[in-house]
């Protein structure tokens, strides 16, 4: 039975359990209506016969009392055939036992409960076999004169007019229960359309993207479940689009600042081995050359390193107890050196106020020599580099500021992408990876914390701030702490 259901399309499997359940409601419902109509009509249709036999005695008073006389038999039977045609049964009037006008003295009314009955002056309904053994549905009323009562009128009606009628309303009902059905099962394909349409959308847009097309979007703006799933379909597809343009980027990327200084390294290698005109000071240039290249591919391979442990989530995140202020004194004065090399200064304020974070110092170095080394880079000789400390609820807030070249409004939302430069002309000039925000951001962010950058433009410097939690949001991280 499973298999049959999971090999049975969700349309076929909508349509036989709604229908079903319809079908099975409305005959239930039908055969509960059914059974209703028929005692109701039952009870009705005895209502009728006892309203129409009182009617009809009371019409017929004066003329029994004439009868009685023995003055007018033929205007009563007159009467009466007529009555008889209105109400499709067969009237029959009785004198009353002892009245000496009586055609019959001596007759009974014993085996006739109707007639018996309404001697008593009630009326009921009663049904039994005719003479020609056909059930028959009798009752019988007083024929009353100025309270007197001249005789006994008598109703019989073929049962078959009341199974007749009832029949005539299952037919009704049937006719109902057809149309409601048809409605119904209309409605549960129009439902189960409704329902698979955006269904095979949804597949159709799972086939594109699996041959690669990864531009197309689920064309499906409902309020309802699937278009809720359609939604989370279309920012699946536009986060696989831009993972894959990313690695595309970072592909093409790492293959040119691979390709560079291997280019570098091979041209000064040839010239060293083979060109034998080459005095001892260019040598030793090409050495220096050499020598720096391969610093700056070690240094890219590292930060690749890193940056895809933090990516993968591969990183520990570090528990060691910092001292902030301590920690930024001794890196200042790391990079004081290489600061007054290029004519800057590096100012540290709010050092004495002691945060202590959990955190790996490597970590920590990484962050901050980053930025640290950005803005020695961008600031120009004389240029005073402000780093920042302020104890806030819950950890530590850094803003570097530095008065360089700044960054234009256009560039800062991408400041943070893999190998991103915003002055490209300048980017073989100025040493780096061009990975350094790239990890400056994972690592802060899978402490918990926050970095962001700002700049008024260009030639109006940039605004560094890095907002470190005192703990890591986890510190359940898988692998071994970066050094």
């Amino acid at each position: 039975m499973k298999s049959l259901l999971r090999e049975t399309s969700i349309r076929t499997r909508l349509l036989v359990v709604y229908v079903g359940i319809l079908l099975v409601g409305f005959a239930g419902l039908a055969l509960v209506t059914g059974n209703h109509i028929s005692s109701s009509a039952d009870v009705d249709y005895a209502q009728r016969m006892r309203n129409e036999i009182v009617l009809i005695a009371q019409a017929i008073a004066e003329t029994a009392q004439e009868v009685g006389g023995q003055r007018n038999d033929d205007r009563l039977q007159q009467l009466l055939a007529s009555y008889e045609s209105e109400i499709g049964g067969m009237l029959t009037y009785f004198s009353v036992p002892g009245d000496p006008h009586a055609p019959d003295r001596d007759s009974s009314f014993r085996d006739r409960l109707e007639l018996e009955t309404a001697l008593r002056g009630q009326i009921i309904t009663v049904q039994r076999e005719n003479q020609a053994g056909e059930a028959t549905l009798y009752t019988a009323a007083p024929v009353l004169d100025d309270q007197q009562l001249q005789g006994l009128l008598q109703l019989a009606v073929p049962a078959s007019n009341l199974r007749r009628l009832i029949a005539e309303r299952w037919g009704e009902l049937g006719s109902l229960f057809a149309l409601v059905t048809a409605a119904a099962v209309g409605t549960a394909f129009w439902l189960a359309r409704s329902i698979i349409r955006p269904l095979d959308t949804l597949r159709e847009s799972a086939v594109r993207l699996s041959e690669g097309d990864f531009s197309h979007r689920v064309a499906y703006d409902g309020r309802d479940e699937i278009g809720a799933v359609a939604r989370a379909f279309n920012e699946m597809a536009r986060q696989v689009e831009t993972m894959l343009e990313e690695q595309r980027a970072f592909a093409s990327n790492t293959s040119h600042e691979l390709r560079t200084p291997l280019t570098t390294i091979r041209l000064r290698t040839e010239a060293l081995r083979f060109d034998p005109t080459l005095d001892a000071a260019i040598a030793k240039d090409y050495i220096t050359e050499i020598d720096d290249e391969v610093v700056r591919l070690g240094d890219l391979v590292q930060d690749l390193t890193l940056l895809s442990r933090f990516d993968a989530g591969r990183a520990e995140l570090g528990q060691d107890q910092v001292d902030v202020g301590r920690f930024a004194a001794s890196l200042c004065q790391q990079l004081a050196e290489v600061a007054e090399a290029r004519g800057s200064h590096i100012s540290l304020t709010g050092s004495e106020t002691s945060v202590v974070v959990h955190a790996s110092i490597n970590h920590l170095t990484v962050v901050f020599r980053n930025l640290l080394d950005n803005a020695i880079k961008y600031t120009p000789s004389g240029g005073v580099i402000l780093w920042n400390l302020e104890a806030v609820d819950g950890g530590v807030r850094n803003t570097i500021r530095d008065p360089g070249q700044g960054v234009d409004m256009a560039h800062l939302p991408r400041l943070f992408e893999r190998f991103y430069r915003a002055d490209k002309a300048r980017s073989r000039e100025t040493p780096g990876t061009g990975l350094g925000l790239a990890l400056v951001k994972s690592i802060v962010e899978a402490y918990g914390g926050r970095v962001t950058i700002d700049s008024d433009g260009v030639g109006k410097g940039t605004t560094v701030t890095v907002f470190w939690p005192e703990r890591p949001l986890s510190s359940s991280g898988r692998g071994t702490t970066e050094t």
